[in-house]
């Protein structure tokens, strides 16, 4: 068997007459870390592999676009059960080796017949690449999300290959979005899901594009078994440069995703600077993150900073002295000791947020804590796209 993960693309009936589905094909010493969506409607699949992962080593990983499975109830689940049983049969393992992931439309069963059938009459060579895989999941995406990056560990190339989808329902945790990341080095399970933790927390964690949190929100982090002569449980160093490119690699995906929102024209930085305390900094930036008034300002480069700051004022229980507050809008002071600063100038503020990256910086002076939020505009087309997504 490869020591590398190997990808197969195909059509499995949801899509018609389009490639939607993707296997990949785990190597013999590979293990696999998984978090997935809080969302308490949580999808057959995410509750399957979840579950599968933890108890069993996975072989395969089934992944499917156009149906999300979700919001299915026990048919559902059998059905995911089924598909698992569909992909060992058809590979001689158990079907708890076999994990799954959905990403689609809520609440259809899946055509559960034409899978199977498609499943068994496939030929899997497993000769795909990453760049198609990233193809075949898109469901709203305006464009494929794949990274191939490469850095030395004491003179070793180490390689991460990764997918993601989405563009819509984006908000932790996660978004809608499924990533799968390989990595050509071997690691305990308990370590790499602490890696994933970390990675997934200080990025597809801080992001919003419309304040939805989907179903079927899936990142799954394989580590391939290979450079086996690296101890990265005791050589700290190593863990730490290997933790640093994995989560360069989530970062760049978010923003990947936070681009292609759903009709986004613009991304807006957001950060919440001197809070009381982490929890109301995260309050704070997504309540701006999310509000729909503050999102279409941006898309008009409209400079009605008050938009901003009503926001702010409207969160409860949050500490801060509403004269020292201070706002910049792309690194200029717009806000400060509770009027319009004299430096500002909507006319240039105005001009500025024409431009496609926006920065807000908040300074609330009540504390040391801060955090930052990754979002998009809102759009005339995001509204056309989810009119008309089920039709």
């Amino acid at each position: 068997m490869s020591d590398k993960v190997l990808i197969d693309i195909f059509n499995i009936g949801i899509k018609d007459k389009k490639k939607d589905a993707v296997c990949f094909k785990l190597p013999e010493l590979s293990k696999i870390a998984v978090v997935s969506t809080k969302n308490k409607y949580a999808a057959a699949p995410v509750i399957l592999s979840k579950y599968n992962a933890s108890k069993f080593n996975p072989k395969y990983i089934l992944v499917n676009s156009g149906n999300a499975n979700a919001c299915t109830g026990t048919m559902g689940m059998s059905n995911a059960i089924k598909c698992t049983k569909s992909i060992s049969k058809k590979f001689n393992c158990l079907k708890e080796n076999i994990l799954l992931s959905s990403t689609g439309i809520i609440g259809r069963q899946l055509p559960i017949n034409t899978i199977i059938k498609s499943i068994e009459n496939h030929d899997f060579k497993f000769k795909s690449t990453w760049k198609q895989a990233a193809s075949t999941i898109m469901t709203t995406d305006k464009f494929s999300k794949h990274i191939t990056r490469s850095f030395l560990l004491n003179k070793t190339k180490i390689t991460i290959n990764a997918i993601c989808k989405g563009a819509g329902m984006i908000e932790p945790n996660m978004a809608t979005m499924l990533s799968f990341i390989s990595i050509n080095v071997n690691l305990k399970k308990t370590l790499l899901l602490k890696i994933l933790k970390k990675s997934v927390n200080s990025s597809f964690n801080t992001i919003s594009v419309d304040g939805d949190m989907s179903t079927n929100d899936t990142v799954m982090l394989i580590s391939t078994g290979e450079n086996k002569e690296f101890n990265f449980s005791v050589n700290t160093k190593i863990l730490r440069i290997l933790e640093n490119e994995i989560t360069k690699v989530c970062h760049d995906l978010s923003k990947m995703i936070i681009e292609d929102g759903e009709g986004a024209t613009k991304i807006i930085k957001i950060t919440v600077h001197k809070s009381y305390n982490m929890l109301q900094a995260k309050k704070i930036a997504y309540s701006l993150a999310n509000s729909n008034l503050i999102k279409t300002a941006m898309y008009g480069a409209d400079p009605n900073w008050g938009r901003i700051i009503a926001r702010i004022g409207s969160i409860n229980n949050i500490n801060y002295d509403q004269n020292k507050v201070i706002l910049k809008i792309n690194n200029k002071i717009i806000f400060e000791n509770g009027l319009q600063s004299k430096k500002c100038n909507l006319k240039q503020l105005n001009k500025s947020m024409m431009k496609k990256n926006i920065s807000i910086d908040i300074y609330m002076n009540s504390g040391t804590d801060m955090h930052t939020v990754l979002t998009s505009d809102l759009s005339h087309e995001y509204v056309h796209i989810n009119s008309a997504y089920t039709t």
